[in-house]
């Protein structure tokens, strides 16, 4: 196909290269030149269509030139098509369609290469541009926010730079600001010019040392304003190799912190004297608490005397208690001792007479019987066919003489045995009761042991064996009326705790100045919680209306007036066992207590 059938090629070049030229200076990207491009050669060469496809082959490119030419698809998607190179690689390709037929001349191919190559430098110099654009705006962006940073810094942060000997040769405004000295009036000049004298030399020699090593320094400083004022800066000094090589050059960052030490002055008064209202306080404090514990170690002496005095007085209510009970319990004793003496007396009287009375009747029937045996030896006398011997024959067997002779005399024996039973329990029970006992006496315990266990017989004689086992005792100093309540008390415990059939053993013996009676029982036992308070007033282990509790204080009260002791020794199931130890002088023995 011949593209220059109404122009010459040489003003179809012509005129393409001008296109070429201003499609460039009217656009900015590559789109663009390239829509303008190809607008270009369809306008100038009468192509039906031309297309430029840049980077990968584009999807829907057949069906567009299609649609700007009218041809069939089919044929669009086959044309031929003119690389575009750029920098030694394919960056694109040129596709034009001049009508049915398709394919290029020689001649035609040669001029389009020239257009190709046209156009490649022309994309080559849009993408410099482009290139070159981006660089100036990544730049331009750069530069701003370094301005941006300037200018932050500058209204923060103090900045200067000095030369190795300390000629300020760089100053920020801020630094002019807050020195208010004139950047002319700094620059040249030592960088004491701002120095309070607040710090002692080593202060600086120190800083000198270690930013001439090399070193980074950072400190608080005090400077002085040109009007006098000091101000406080917190200052970082970095040191940069200076130009040639030799020593350094330093550049002095600081931010002020005046109002944050002036905080910190007041923060620091504040808490001095906050401090010392807190130790005025503590003192304060301190002396109110030491009145607080005096007081409070007054109200626990008070307290604690208040609960001795009601310990005691419960004490001496309990043992008041105690006492009257015991009083009533002895006055109850007393009243049955007076009884037991009274009725005593009283049967001793009728009893005295019955004994002398059976005695008498026992000789006034052994004279009746002896009369009778006369009358017995006279019947021989009577003549058979006497009439009165047939009725005392009768008389004889009605009464049955033989049977009374035999008879009487024994009712008459067994009589005077019971009346001197009687007798003697009346003895007992007099001896027991000694109401008219109002000084020590020496005793005989084991007749007050026997004659307590003939009183209370009657509560053990259907279930206890007593077994005595008796030592030789010498008579003892005590009050023999109270002993034998003991022996009493013990006897009856004893009985009380043998519930079936069991055994009472009663032992005695003497050591040195001592005596002891002991009573022990097989019965159930004393459990070991309760031992420890059987003497205590009121305490038993009886069931209710059995026991009162004051049998075995009572006896222990006794035995301590006797300057005695208690022992007590039990088992659960085998029985218990009582051990009165008792003095056999009290005179000797005035200082000793009784003890369990």
């Amino acid at each position: 196909m011949n593209l220059f059938m109404n122009t010459s090629p040489t003003r179809f070049w012509r005129t393409l290269i001008d296109q070429c030229q201003q499609a460039l200076c009217q656009t900015q990207d590559e789109t663009g030149f390239r829509d303008k491009f190809c607008q270009a050669l369809v306008a100038t060469g009468g192509y039906r269509a031309a297309w430029i496809v840049l980077g990968d082959t584009e999807q829907g490119q057949p069906p567009h030139i299609a649609a700007q030419s009218g041809l069939d698809p089919q044929i669009c998607g086959n044309l031929p098509c003119l690389t575009l190179p750029l920098g030694g690689s394919i960056v694109g390709t040129l596709s034009l369609c001049a009508g049915e037929s398709t394919a290029f001349d020689e001649e035609t191919r040669a001029w389009l290469e020239l257009v190709v190559q046209t156009l490649s430098l022309g994309i080559a110099e849009l993408r410099r541009r482009a290139e070159n654009l981006q660089e100036m705006e990544f730049s331009a962006a750069t530069i701003q926010r370094l301005m941006q940073q300037v200018f932050a810094v500058d209204q923060h942060t103090i900045i200067s730079m000095t030369d190795e000997k300390g000629t300020i040769t760089y100053a920020n405004e801020k630094f002019c600001e807050v020195s208010q000295y004139p950047y002319d009036e700094l620059i040249g000049r030592n960088h004491s010019i701002v120095n309070s004298g607040f710090h002692p030399p080593a202060f600086f020699a120190e800083m000198w040392a270690t930013i001439r090593s090399g070193n980074t320094w950072s400190g608080e400083i005090c400077n002085r304003r040109r009007n006098g004022e000091l101000y406080w800066v917190e200052t970082t000094i970095v040191p940069s190799p200076a130009p040639g090589g030799s020593g350094y050059h330093y550049v002095g960052v600081r931010t002020e912190i005046t109002a944050l030490k002036q905080y910190e002055d007041e923060l620091k008064t504040a808490n001095q004297q906050l401090e010392q209202r807190i130790e005025k306080r503590t003192a304060e404090l301190q002396k109110t608490m030491a009145l607080l514990e005096a007081d409070i170690d007054q109200r626990c002496k008070i307290e604690t005397r208040l609960q001795q005095e009601q310990e005691e007085q419960r004490k001496l209510i309990a043992e008041l208690h105690s006492t009257q009970s015991q009083l009533l319990q002895s006055e109850k004793m007393a009243s049955i001792g007076q009884l037991a003496a009274g009725v005593a007396h009283e049967i001793n009287n009728p009893i005295g007479f019955v004994h002398s009375n059976l005695g008498s009747m026992e000789k006034y029937i052994d004279n009746l019987f002896a009369i009778v045996s006369a009358y017995e030896a006279a019947e021989g006398d009577y003549l058979p066919g006497s009439a009165c011997l047939p009725r005392l024959q009768a008389i004889r067997k009605q009464f049955d003489l033989d049977f009374l002779r035999e008879d009487i005399p024994a009712l008459l024996s067994e009589s005077r045995d019971g009346i001197t039973r009687v007798k003697k329990i009346v003895q007992d029970l007099k001896d027991f009761s000694h109401v008219d006992e109002s000084e020590r006496q020496w005793s005989d315990l084991h007749h007050g042991l026997d004659s307590t266990l003939n009183i209370v017989w009657n509560e053990l004689k259907y279930k206890v064996e007593v077994v005595k086992e008796y030592g030789n005792l010498p008579e003892i100093e005590c009050f023999p009326s109270q002993i034998n309540q003991v022996f009493m008390n013990l006897f009856v415990n004893a009985g009380h705790a043998i519930e079936t059939r069991g055994t009472l053993t009663i032992r005695t013996g003497a050591e040195t100045e001592q005596v002891w009676v002991e009573i022990a029982d097989s019965g159930k036992g004393i459990a070991p919680e309760h031992l420890p308070r059987i003497f205590e007033p009121f305490f038993t282990t009886k069931p209710i209306g059995k026991g009162t509790g004051l049998g075995l204080s009572l006896s222990y009260g006794i035995i301590q007036k006797h300057h005695g002791r208690i022992e007590v020794e039990s088992e659960i199931g085998h029985g218990t066992t009582f051990r009165v130890w008792l003095p056999v002088r009290q005179d000797k023995a005035s200082g000793q207590t009784g003890q369990t």
